[in-house]
């Protein structure tokens, strides 16, 4: 928590105040922070406790500014526990950013598919996941202020939301589908009976 702390200080001492959406911006997606109307923009080198993204494409900035209407945090880049980082310094700035106020998290990535119908580029909305990754990052002390010892996972991700992105996706002619994610360690990709195994466990 001190170390949330100092770094949720940091950023306020920026300028960074009471965003209303966090955005995680992955593979594909780094694009839209030229959509956003930029106030503040910081290399994450200079923030206190951030790791740094090793992937290429994954510039590593945080900005702040407006998009549609909205006060926005972007993170332009990730972390991955594949380039060496322990689950709690990759889920360090989710932290951060619910200090700082964020009331929504957006997180877009790049996937394979194991449905053949679908095609690369296609837009899937993720409604479920399965973890099979060996951490996690809620083990350890617990901290009351960033949420209860045993979260409830029946909607790990907001049924209202993925309505409103059926919603507008329809509106605008958008193909989008829908899906369960899985995650595994990497980064290597699977061998074919992962893959079978993992279609049957769905």
């Amino acid at each position: 928590m001190e170390l949330i702390n100092t770094t949720v200080s940091f950023l306020k001492n920026k300028g960074i105040q009471l965003p209303d959406v966090g955005i995680i911006l992955g593979t594909g997606l780094g694009n839209l922070a030229t959509k956003i109307e930029k106030e503040i923009e910081i290399d994450y080198k200079e923030i206190p406790n951030f790791a740094v993204s090793t992937v290429e494409f994954h510039s590593g900035k945080l900005i702040y500014g407006n998009l549609s209407g909205k006060k926005v945090l972007a993170m332009q880049g990730r972390f991955h526990s594949y380039e060496g980082y322990s689950m709690q310094q990759i889920t360090f700035p989710v932290r951060v950013m619910k200090l700082l106020g964020i009331k929504h998290l957006l997180i877009s990535n790049a996937a394979g598919s194991m449905n053949s119908a679908m095609k690369k580029g296609t837009l899937m909305a993720i409604e479920d996941h399965i973890n099979l990754q060996t951490a996690n990052p809620l083990t350890g002390k617990n901290h009351d202020e960033l949420g209860e010892r045993f979260p409830d996972m029946s909607e790990p991700y907001s049924f209202s939301l993925l309505e409103k992105m059926k919603t507008i996706a329809v509106e605008f002619n958008i193909p989008l589908s829908k899906g369960v994610y899985v995650a595994v360690s990497g980064p290597n990709l699977e061998t074919r009976a992962e893959y079978r195994f993992l279609r049957m466990i769905g």
